[in-house]
């Protein structure tokens, strides 16, 4: 029986089309399986950025530090 390490460098040894292969397999085998670089997109969009006022924590944080 392989080790996880070899197996990992099999997969590395393996032409792109032959890795998305092994990437679909391994899904469908389980399912929950989170791949992070198969370039899904988020289940939900990002909200946009809150606008703060006033000075920028990182400066309120040094002036409370002096």
């Amino acid at each position: 029986m392989a080790t996880v390490e070899e197996i990992v460098q099999a997969i590395k040894e393996l032409s792109p089309e032959k890795r998305d292969e092994v990437r679909r397999q391994l899904t469908l085998l389980w399912p929950l399986a989170s791949l992070e670089s198969s370039g899904t997109k988020r289940a939900r969009p990002r909200r946009p950025p809150i606008e703060i006022k006033g000075k920028p924590i990182s400066e309120t944080v040094v002036e409370d530090r002096r």
